[in-house]
């Protein structure tokens, strides 16, 4: 079926009506929970880094990381975080290779979903039923840290889903799942594979060599960060579950309507779900007038918490790209070549009992010793001077964004200088003072 832009429109506007007037409201929170704010951020930047930095490239082609993968000398660590973060930060770039070295590309899919097994029973009884379709399906990368070698156990994989992609009428029509669509969407297709996607993570060979086996989780931006919180809901009884889910700038999408309600009772319990965005993004306005279950409130099965980086400016448009998001926490990992220690977030929260563990030798790293203090006030003193660009992976959507301090290659004047004042991330989050202040939660 021809996909009609226009047609698309009315519709959207129409099913957007309809979700505002049924959908529950979320309920603002106060700042004695566990969400971090803005002001904190820093802390954990460098633990959310690599899930950022895999985001961004599920946007990629899975046959390009496929050949780097099978060349097996770890060319998609280079790969991804040059896709992440823009040439005109090769600082930026140096830091958040360390912090993503441990992680290889495994497999993905960019193609549509029928079955990937088609002696599961259950898909084929599904696909039978499916409906219409546009020939996509979701995209996704599974990636897998490792202790050294590329042959080594893992302690951890990860799915990474791609969010949205100009007018692809497979990615929209997903998007509009809340509202029954006939269509055979990304949801759907996962929904009938995500349990042959898990085993194939048992399959693989850092997971059948770890003594003690690896945590699942799951990452994505926009419509990705939906789908990635889908199939934390939806995997079947009697197999590895996610752990944690990672969403960037998430939409307000997350399939839960269509799991049944035993099923889900069942995967949100000990469930972590970390909900990453820059403040001001498009997406945020959506979440803090509707959200579709698990609410933003929810504090345990699943645990809820998000994560506000106030780290730009620009336009709602603007704010939402994840290379934009990616290069701000890499610029907030570290001070002028110095990097800072951080903290994995904590995860026993209150009362609640969760899945999810960070690694032992992620619960503090602390890489600048006793100096932190003495950096972190030379971070809060640094000159005025750097450069605000605006994000040059879609110069057009995001021409009034202004982000982390950017310097061109050859040190002359950049094209893409942004009017008004200059500042830096760290500034931008801290309020341009050193010591912080909580700031107000965009949703």
């Amino acid at each position: 079926m021809r996909f009609r832009f226009a047609a698309f429109r009315v519709i959207f506007a129409a099913a957007a009506v309809f979700w505002l007037s049924a959908a529950q409201t979320a309920a603002a929170q106060s700042n004695n929970d566990p969400d971090i704010l803005a002001a904190y951020v820093y802390r954990y930047a460098d633990y959310y880094l690599p899930y950022a930095i895999q985001s961004s490239t599920a946007y990629k082609p899975v046959g390009t990381l496929n050949t780097m993968r099978d060349t097996g000398l770890g060319d998609e660590v280079d790969y991804a975080v040059q896709n992440a973060i823009p040439a005109s930060q090769e600082d930026l770039r140096g830091h958040a290779r360390k912090i993503f070295k441990p992680w290889r590309y495994q497999f993905g899919s960019d193609a549509y979903l029928d079955c990937l097994d088609w002696a599961d029973e259950a898909c084929k009884t599904a696909y039978a039923r499916r409906g219409w379709n546009f020939g996509s399906g979701p995209t996704y990368h599974v990636w897998a840290r490792t202790r050294a070698t590329a042959r080594a156990a893992c302690s951890e994989v990860s799915i990474a889903f791609r969010g949205t992609v100009g007018l692809s009428g497979g990615d929209w029509y997903s998007n509009l799942s809340r509202f029954g669509s006939p269509y055979d969407d990304y949801y759907k297709q996962l929904q009938r594979n995500v349990d042959t996607i898990m085993r194939q993570i048992q399959n693989l060979d850092c997971y059948r060599r770890a003594v003690r086996k690896p945590q699942i989780v799951s990452t994505g931006h926009s419509l990705g960060a939906g789908l990635a919180q889908f199939v934390a809901l939806a995997t079947k009884s009697g197999g590895p579950r996610v752990a944690k889910v990672i969403a960037f700038d998430p939409s307000p999408v997350t399939g839960a309507h269509l799991v049944n309600k035993a099923l889900l009772a069942e995967n949100v319990q000990r469930l972590v779900i970390d909900r990453v965005y820059e403040s001001g993004e498009v997406l945020s306005y959506a979440r803090a007038a509707v959200q579709e279950f698990p609410q933003a409130k929810s504090r345990c099965n699943p645990q809820v918490r998000t994560v506000e980086v106030k780290a730009a400016r620009g336009s709602m448009m603007g704010l939402h790209g994840i290379e934009l998001l990616a290069t701000n926490l890499a610029d907030l990992t570290y001070n002028e070549g110095n990097p800072l220690g951080y903290r994995a977030p904590a995860t026993l929260v209150g009362s609640c009992d969760v899945i999810y563990r960070p690694d032992s030798d992620e619960q503090l790293i602390a890489r600048s010793g006793s100096q932190r203090l003495a950096a972190l006030r030379r971070v809060y003193a640094r000159s005025g001077s750097r450069r605000l660009v605006s994000n040059p992976a879609n110069p057009a959507a995001r021409a009034a964004v202004t982000w982390v301090g950017s310097r061109s290659s050859n040190g002359g004047p950049d094209p893409r200088l942004a009017a008004g004042p200059a500042s830096n991330a760290f500034a931008l989050v801290a309020g341009g003072a050193f010591g912080f202040t909580p700031l107000p939660r965009a949703e």
